[in-house]
């Protein structure tokens, strides 16, 4: 009987090209790997994975880093394509006037945080000796970071709004 592991890769293979299994498995690295390693994970040889990492790069969804100790070329997913990923979901996912009310509801929950604590960030807390729970520190950061996601969605529908006005014009 053959391995269900091997059955599913040979599937992902049939279904999919190297560039696709390539940008899926890079689509998932923050740390930064090597082309062999992506290559190994996506079932591509080695230069075909660099081939399609460099493109990639080129195209901003893959950054290009170095390791330290070895010099060796690691890639990972950039930050800036993994906003813009987010915020187009969350502007397909929402209308502008709901966009609109979100990012208020969070900007109002921010400034509570503040007012509790007394500080601007949730990084300045250390510097000021306050006091608070891991989890309401979590609650902070999470609610600053889709913040940034909602404020770039919104960017982002507006921005087709005014391309779709001067198109109709």
């Amino acid at each position: 009987m053959a391995d269900v592991n091997d059955v599913v890769k040979e599937e992902w293979k049939e279904d999919t090209t190297a560039f696709q299994r390539v940008k899926s498995i890079v689509g998932g690295t923050y740390d930064g790997e090597t082309a062999r390693d992506i290559a190994d994970r996506a079932l591509v040889a080695e230069s075909t994975a660099r081939s399609h990492l460099e493109d990639l790069a080129d195209d901003g969804f893959v950054e290009r880093t170095s390791d330290p100790t070895s010099g060796a070329t690691l890639y990972l997913r950039s930050w800036q394509s993994l906003v813009l990923e987010q915020a187009r979901d969350m502007a397909d996912q929402t209308d502008s006037e709901t966009l609109l009310q979100k990012v208020n509801e969070m900007r109002e929950r921010i400034r509570a945080f503040q007012e509790t604590t007394g500080v601007d960030s949730p990084e300045d807390i250390a510097w000021n000796d306050t006091q608070l729970d891991e989890e309401t520190i979590r609650t902070w950061k999470t609610t600053e970071r889709n913040l940034s996601f909602a404020k770039v969605a919104l960017a982002l529908d507006q921005a087709g709004d005014i391309v779709d006005r001067q198109a109709n014009a």
